[in-house]
């Protein structure tokens, strides 16, 4: 309010004497003041309008400019704590990567019956656990100062199925242990093929399945569902969880954040999972979204597909290739 007070009080000062000054040189051109249309009040009065509009546009300007450089500044400092936070989680991986190794080593060499046996197996499962929160942390650093790094390979339908399928046979059985039903449904695929980088999909898809594992009670369910829409790859995954609140739902790909009712049950989470989750999916031209109740959650990737003709090589080749390596 206070700034908008000094901008029109500039405005009236500007445009009163920018008037003046008109009348002046009208005259002192023609000896008179232009009173054919206009009395002298009248044309100091638009004028004076004319400053508080150009008063108005300079204000404008200037806080525009202003606002953009507090956001040059927040994101150069953004980059300057992610790029020390990145150095500091490499120094403490290596340490970490040690640990886990020998910890491994030691669970295996200790006899079954070895007294401390329980106490070095849950030793290398904190340490796992450790390692794997600065892998993520590592992983969003690096992705909001734009250096992930991707490796694009042309995947048929059919592979990135089977590399879905695999990933998520391999964490089956962390639901079966939660008491957790999986079932797994996909409907006829065809030859088109898409660019991915596997790495990051398999990343996507276990922070997808570990959520609704967490986040579904013992009794409750998750299915699975992989199709083809168009030019489009399907894949969706559908629990009986807890849900994501109404309010909460906009917020739920912000970094670092986490609804109210996941902290109630998991106190330990970073908010992190599907925040790089999405960030990986945009990264391959695809859109990660969900539909959500409290009866249960259901996520959906979407990933453009294109016909093997359009990207001047076979699925079938591609997968022969890298068969040979």
């Amino acid at each position: 309010m206070k700034k908008n007070v000094i901008t029109i009080a500039e405005g009236v000062l500007a445009g009163g004497i920018m008037g003046i000054i008109f009348l002046w040189v009208f005259y002192a051109f023609f000896g008179k003041f232009p009173s054919l249309y206009f009395y002298e009040e009248t044309t100091l009065f638009l004028f004076i309008l004319l400053g508080i509009s150009l008063s108005f546009m300079l204000s404008y300007k200037k806080r525009s400019e202003l606002d953009e450089e507090v956001i040059a500044k927040h994101k150069d400092d953004n980059k300057s704590k992610d790029d020390m936070i990145s150095m500091t989680l490499h120094h403490i991986r290596t340490p970490l990567t040690g640990m886990m190794w020998s910890t491994k080593e030691l669970t295996v060499e200790t006899p079954a019956d070895h007294p401390q046996k329980n106490r070095i197996e849950k030793l290398h499962d904190e340490t796992v656990r450790v390692l794997g929160t600065v892998e993520k942390l590592l992983k969003t650093a690096r992705e909001n100062t734009g250096r992930s790094s991707y490796c694009f390979e042309l995947y048929s339908s059919e592979k990135l199925e089977r590399l879905i399928s695999e990933s998520i046979s391999k964490m089956k059985p962390a639901a079966y242990a939660k008491d957790i039903s999986v079932e797994t449904e996909t409907s006829p695929l065809s030859l088109k093929s898409a660019k991915i980088d596997s790495d990051k999909i398999i990343t996507v898809v276990q922070t997808l399945f570990e959520n609704a594992i967490h986040y579904t009670k013992s009794g409750g369910g998750i299915k699975i569902h992989m199709e083809e829409k168009g030019d489009n790859f399907f894949f969706h995954i559908s629990d009986t969880g807890i849900g994501i609140p109404s309010d909460e739902q906009s917020r739920i790909f912000t970094q670092f954040y986490r609804s109210t009712n996941a902290k109630r049950v998991r106190s330990d989470g970073l908010g992190i999972g599907l925040y790089l989750a999405k960030s990986f999916v945009d990264a391959h031209g695809g859109t990660l979204s969900f539909v959500s109740t409290p009866h249960g959650t259901t996520f959906t990737v979407r990933i453009s597909l294109v016909e093997p003709s359009q990207v001047g090589i076979s699925p079938k080749a591609q997968e022969t290739k890298a068969a040979s390596i």
